[in-house]
């Protein structure tokens, strides 16, 4: 069992000259000392200890691939590639620790880092390394999961089931986490009483079903009362047909163009705000399982829109 630190892959795709300058796709942006980043975290011992589906570990690989042919938008802003972090075996702890203390690093360079899973063990890595980087700010969780991930450590530790209670015991007072997407039947009433004992925000996916703007005022309240939005995706929050390529697909799921939209009024929301979304993360993207690499695709559409969004960093 081991934790290494993978150097980032050459980023190579499609190339259009005859186009002229403006035919820029997303291989292209890639430049070191860029204000933007990617970093991977190539693990799948959260999955395993949760009992779900392995394959996270080549997530951040089969993401990147994905991404790089996608279109750039004009004047898109350049991004760094910071690499992998990646666990052998089970060294969970040791690999998100090495992930965390990479995500402090790279903030006090980058303006925006997005992490690329993994399994939702990754939210634990990424909270840890955010606090570490702003220790007084308030920092509130977008989490857009079918499952709360409020599980209890069990004997063996942390999985991707319990990042979010690992996370309230590392900062209890300062817990302030907002899930939105949660599927019913794929939560035991312990884990939603506990959401209630702990004021966890929710809304549900049948709620964004009948109305895909349903999370819109709850996601607001979280961002005027923090100085920081941590947004986590779990790519399992979408429907079966749209994310096969996951740890545990959902069998209802919410329509892609819902969390496409809620992921761009988080954006929206941004310009001007006090609020600074300094870290985002996608997880649970499981090459394995995926058909036709529809789950990477759909990753990728919500990677590129945090990474190409307009800068929200203080002028």
């Amino acid at each position: 069992m081991s934790v290494t630190r993978t150097p980032a892959p050459d980023w190579t795709g499609r190339v259009d000259p005859e186009d002229g300058p403006e035919a820029i796709r997303l291989h292209q942006r890639v430049q070191p000392g860029a204000k933007r980043a990617v970093i991977g975290f190539a693990c799948d011992a959260g999955v395993k200890r949760n009992k779900g589906r392995i394959g996270a570990k080549d997530g951040p690989a089969a993401l990147r691939q994905a991404l790089a042919n996608l279109s750039a938008p004009v004047d898109a802003p350049p991004f760094s590639d910071l690499g992998d972090v990646t666990v052998e075996g089970d060294a969970l702890e040791a690999g998100q620790e090495t992930l965390a203390n990479a995500i402090a690093d790279a903030l006090a360079d980058h303006e925006r880092l997005l992490v690329m899973g993994g399994g939702h063990e990754t939210a634990f890595a990424s909270y840890a390394g955010l606090r570490k980087a702003f220790p007084q700010a308030r920092i509130g969780i977008l989490n857009l999961d079918a499952h709360l991930d409020l599980r209890l450590p069990g004997e063996a530790g942390g999985s991707s089931g319990t990042p979010f209670a690992q996370i309230r015991a590392l900062d209890p007072e300062r817990f302030d986490y907002l899930c939105v997407g949660y599927a019913e039947e794929a939560n035991t009433q312990a884990l939603m009483t506990r959401a209630q004992d702990w004021n966890v925000g929710l809304v549900s996916d049948h709620e964004l079903i009948a109305d895909p703007h349903a999370a819109h005022a709850a996601i607001s309240d979280l961002m005027m009362r923090n100085d920081y939005l941590y947004l986590t995706i779990d790519i399992d929050v979408m429907s079966h047909f749209q994310a096969p390529g996951v740890s545990a697909p959902a069998a209802r799921g919410v329509p892609f163009a819902t969390i496409e939209q809620i992921v761009s009024f988080v954006l929206t929301s941004l310009d001007g705000a006090r609020t600074k979304l300094a870290l985002a993360d996608l997880v649970e993207l499981s090459p394995a399982h995926d058909r036709d690499g529809v789950t990477a695709k759909t990753a990728a559409v919500l990677a590129r829109r945090v990474l190409m969004s307009a800068s929200d960093a203080p002028t």
